[in-house]
């Protein structure tokens, strides 16, 4: 395991810890779960990113008849 070293106000640092101990947590035990908790969320909002991009790849040929040059006029407005 590594050591990862961060600079926080000490606000939010003695906030954190005291969270910590009402949990019964040690900081370093919280701040790796919302760090999973965070992960977790960010690859699930990538999917979503990657699946409707998928499905704007799938639909884009029913769009390729609007894709001519007598309407380039309008790519410039």
């Amino acid at each position: 395991m590594s050591v990862m070293s961060i600079r926080i106000a000490d606000e939010k640092r003695k906030k954190l810890k005291a969270i910590a101990s009402l949990e019964g947590k040690t900081m370093s035990g919280l701040v790796s779960e919302l760090i999973d908790e965070y992960v977790s969320d960010a690859m699930e909002r990538m999917q979503e990113k990657s699946e409707i991009h998928e499905i704007m790849k799938v639909s884009e040929p029913a769009f390729s008849e609007w894709d001519n040059e007598e309407d380039e006029i309008y790519n410039d407005l």
